[in-house]
């Protein structure tokens, strides 16, 4: 009996030492007329990875290619038959409070989109 309660008490501080090292993920979103970005951002104690995509949703046809910046990520890329393109895996030192813009450059237009936080 006693080796089932210890067995118990392991398991249940193994999950809970496990969920507390699960990191937090900040959601930021911005959308204009002609683009909807999603950035995520790991919380860490260091390089906070950072993942999501660009989306187009303009009312002209999608263009081949854009020119995109992020905090720390850029980068000049194709972009999917459906208008999205996935952002690579990156690293920031964004915090939830910091101010992130996307700014987007394609066929000679440009757009500077704020990003909220969406996680609160």
């Amino acid at each position: 009996m006693i080796s089932k309660k210890i067995n118990f008490l392991v398991i249940f501080f193994s999950l809970l030492l496990l969920t507390a090292c699960e990191g937090e993920t900040i959601i930021l979103y911005g959308e204009s007329e002609n683009w909807a970005v999603h950035y995520e951002v790991e919380k860490s104690a260091d390089c906070q990875p950072t993942s999501g995509y660009i989306k187009f949703i303009g009312n002209q046809p999608i263009p081949e290619k854009v020119e995109y910046a992020i905090s720390n990520s850029s980068g000049d890329v194709p972009i999917e038959e459906n208008g999205t393109f996935t952002l690579p895996n990156g690293c920031t030192n964004a915090t939830e409070d910091s101010k992130i813009e996307a700014v987007i450059k394609w066929d000679n237009q440009s757009e500077t989109i704020p990003l909220t936080n969406k996680s609160k």
